[in-house]
């Protein structure tokens, strides 16, 4: 599979260095035996083992000096602009809205990155990614499971190489703060978290005059009530330091942590605080009250779900368990994993595609688009995982 969708779409050209004028059959086939070491979990040693003539040597030498993350950032976008432009994947979605969670693997005691998940009852790492909304898996990344996932939401939407035109996010409570309300909306997109206990959140007045009717119960306290006068006073810094997490001069999750750490007093906080508070209650009272909003929040969340499923089933060496102890091994193994999805889910949609296109031509019919919707890509029961693997060099195209 992961042969064909080379065939199609050459996207291991990426992963050339410097110094290869062109990739032989031979490289590409070391290539994708490398990925399918880190994305599946095998390793290289057990991969080295299970396939004829790559030895751990020739893998190990393409992980240090080939598997960059530039190189695959890149390698990504040209599979998730391959899905985007299939015409089956425009009846799931246009790649304008997306959603982000994270997924926790289990972990060695013995590594760098050593933090206990309560949850998961035992030492992990989480692989935060984002899928958009025709199911292209376009953004991943390793973090510490006991961080907070709001942070890193804007990392995928402003980092990404792909061309999606991306314009609401979906995430889940995990996702969500108040500072990040005012993020997009300086950033010019739209932040739809799913919150817990929704009826439990506060909104907020701006006019102590006016009357709300029947909110006015639930803005009436003192602590309701916007400061307008210090967003003003801060704005021209706002200005400047979305711009710069934009520009990429500093790591929109970096700088996002370092301003949700400062007091309640710092001025610059308070601002964005306020400015966020604003766009939540506006986000709160739209969420209850239009049922189309909620439908899409979730329905985009449940594909976020559904490549859970799939990572899980893909990343099944080790038992699951995380091999890589360092930084980069996790962040290689997380991006090597992404990119096996998106050839999954391009391979799969492909062949969709084509049915539908054979249907047509020989027996003259048409299919509902409405039932299109209800097919997912996301299936891998007509994919092997296990066993030998045979990468047959006859059949990559040179």
């Amino acid at each position: 599979m992961l042969i064909d969708v080379n065939n199609d779409l050459q996207h291991l050209t990426d992963f050339c260095t410097p110094s290869q004028s062109f990739q032989t059959v031979e490289d590409k086939r070391i290539l994708l035996a490398t990925i399918m070491a880190h994305g599946c979990n095998i390793g290289p040693s057990t991969m080295a083992r299970l396939t004829n003539d790559i030895t751990y040597r020739q893998i190990k030498q393409v992980t240090d000096w080939q598997l960059t993350e530039e190189a695959q950032r890149s390698s990504l976008a040209k599979i998730v602009q391959a899905i985007s432009q299939l015409d089956v994947t425009q009846a799931w979605g246009e790649g304008r809205t997306s959603s982000s969670d994270g997924q926790r693997f289990a972990l060695p005691k013995k590594v760098l990155q050593q933090t206990f998940s309560t949850r998961f009852h035992e030492f992990a790492l989480e692989f935060y990614s984002f899928v958009a909304d025709n199911y292209a898996p376009f953004y991943s990344l390793p973090i510490e499971c006991n961080d907070r996932d709001a942070a890193y939401v804007l990392d995928g939407l402003l980092y990404n190489e792909t061309d999606l035109a991306l314009e609401e996010h979906y995430t889940d409570t995990h996702g969500y703060t108040e500072i990040n309300f005012a993020a997009f909306a300086m950033l010019g997109k739209q932040f739809a978290p799913r919150i817990r206990n929704i009826q439990d959140q506060h909104i907020y007045r701006i006019s102590k005059e006016k009357d709300y009717r029947q909110l006015t119960p639930l803005v009436s306290p003192s602590d309701r009530a916007i400061h307008t006068d210090w967003v003003a006073q801060e704005w021209d810094r706002m200005g400047q330091f979305y711009a710069s997490l934009e520009s990429g001069h500093v790591t929109a999750s970096t700088a996002l942590k370092r301003l949700v750490g400062f007091s309640p007093k710092n001025h610059f906080y308070r601002a964005n605080r306020e400015l966020g508070r604003i766009f939540k209650t506006e986000y709160i009272l739209n969420y209850l009250s239009d049922p189309v909003l909620r439908q899409r929040n979730r329905r985009g969340l449940l594909k976020g779900e559904q490549m859970h499923a799939l990572a899980r089933e893909v990343n099944y060496g080790k038992r699951g368990r995380l091999g890589p102890r360092d930084w980069d091994g996790q962040r290689i193994a997380s991006n090597c994993l992404t990119l096996i999805l998106a050839s999954i889910i391009y391979w799969q949609a492909k062949e969709i595609n084509r049915i539908l296109i054979d249907i047509k031509q020989q027996d003259g019919l048409t299919v509902n688009n409405e039932l299109i919707t209800h097919i997912s890509p996301i299936g891998w029961e007509n994919i092997i995982l296990y066993g030998e693997y045979i990468i047959d060099p006859h059949r990559i195209r040179a």
